[in-house]
């Protein structure tokens, strides 16, 4: 096996949006913040000898990433992004010591740790460099019809009537097959951009991103899970003055987010974003609530970006149309549908320490399968917000 592959990773903004979004946020307002984050392979994937080095040696050349002139403007353009950050990023580099890999036998451990401001860009790409290299050292190559799939979703989609952008970063089979989805759906009707900054620049078009559960659960630390939720709408919205205003549900359950949902912060932002659990109900549900806040649903968002697919989205957009505008976040059906099974892994924050210690934080989502943290902490957080 070659573990010294050429570079995957060959830009910074060969990344997530909301990474950028997020981490401005943290920069400005958590500058003290400690985080560590951890692997987690939930599809138990097995990974081939000497996987950990060739991991190693990809984040090795990452720090030589540096933001070029270009993309210094580029950054600019995007609204809401502040020139104190970007001026920042001109001089920010990955410090490889910040993340530790190892492998045993064929179990794959991935931890990280540093400031929360500096550590918070290595999720995204880490994980894409884990997706491709698995594919290209275990042989596989994209089917010939990789692109015919691409082409054909985007028309099915655009035909009926749907908005979606592609979120396919962090499981992509790899960067050319990504950067195909980008290009083949540029223009089509209904296409609105990419998660992927980079890809966003190159094609000239929108990079698409709110905020992650990563903050609700980060902040807990400082504020209790209790207040999580609202302090981290409150840091947001204060921070943004009403852009990127799509708020993210289901970090402590749909249901613990929506007793602080008054009717303030359902009028400030422009709409809610369903990332586990069954998507109609969640759906049906955030309309009730509106209602009963007395609220009209015609101009607020609804974005789904669980695990979907062309007929799943087309049917979820179908369902609540006439109520709400309805955008697809589309991550690995798009850009890792190449013949080979995708890997079903993620990288979560593990703990968070502002100056008190690093305690345990947690996610709680509306699917059980998505919980994420160990079980004394799982345990305390459901007992503090009244979780049966």
């Amino acid at each position: 096996m070659n573990t010294r592959e050429p570079a995957i990773i060959k830009s910074i903004l060969d990344n997530d949006d909301y990474k950028f979004k997020m981490g401005q946020v943290v920069f400005h307002d958590f500058p003290e913040a400690v985080v560590t984050y951890e692997f987690t392979n939930r599809g138990q994937t097995p990974f081939p000898e000497g996987f950990a080095d060739a991991v190693l040696w990809q984040i090795e050349m990452m720090a030589t990433l540096a933001l070029t002139y270009e993309e210094y403007l580029y950054l600019q353009t995007i609204p809401g992004m502040r020139l104190s950050y970007i001026e920042w990023l001109m001089s920010f580099r990955f410090d490889p010591g910040d993340v530790v890999v190892q492998q045993e036998g064929s179990v794959l451990r991935v931890s990280i740790k540093g400031k929360w401001f500096r550590t918070i860009f290595w999720e995204v790409p880490l994980m894409a460099i884990i997706s491709e290299l698995f594919f290209k050292l275990t042989g596989k190559t994209p089917s010939i019809d990789t692109n015919s799939r691409i082409i054909a979703k985007a028309k099915k989609l655009s035909e009926a009537g749907c908005l979606w952008a592609d979120f396919g970063t962090r499981r992509r089979f790899d960067f050319k097959v990504q950067d195909a989805v980008c290009h083949l759906m540029k223009g089509t009707k209904g296409f609105l951009g990419t998660s992927n900054v980079y890809l966003a620049m190159k094609h000239g078009i929108k990079p698409i991103g709110t905020s992650a559960h990563e903050m609700v659960m980060g902040i807990s630390a400082k504020y209790g899970a209790t207040m999580a939720n609202r302090a981290w709408n409150m840091h947001w919205s204060n921070h943004y003055q009403g852009l990127n205003g799509i708020a993210l549900t289901d970090t402590f359950t749909t249901d613990v987010f929506l007793r602080d949902w008054d009717s303030y912060y359902a009028r400030l932002f422009d709409g809610v974003r369903q990332d586990s659990g069954d998507p109609s109900e969640w759906g049906e549900k955030m309309l009730d609530h509106y209602k009963k806040l007395g609220i009209d649903t015609h101009n607020k968002t609804f974005v789904f970006s669980d695990g979907l697919d062309p007929d799943t989205f087309i049917r979820l957009t179908r369902q609540f149309c006439l109520m709400v505008k309805v955008v697809g976040g589309i991550g690995t059906n798009l850009s890792n549908d190449c013949g080979h099974k995708p890997l079903n892994m993620v990288i979560k924050l593990k703990t968070a320490d502002f100056g008190q210690g690093p305690i345990e934080v947690v996610k709680l989502s509306d699917n059980t399968g998505k919980h994420g943290g160990n079980a004394e902490a799982i345990a305390r957080v459901k007992g503090e917000l009244r979780i049966v």
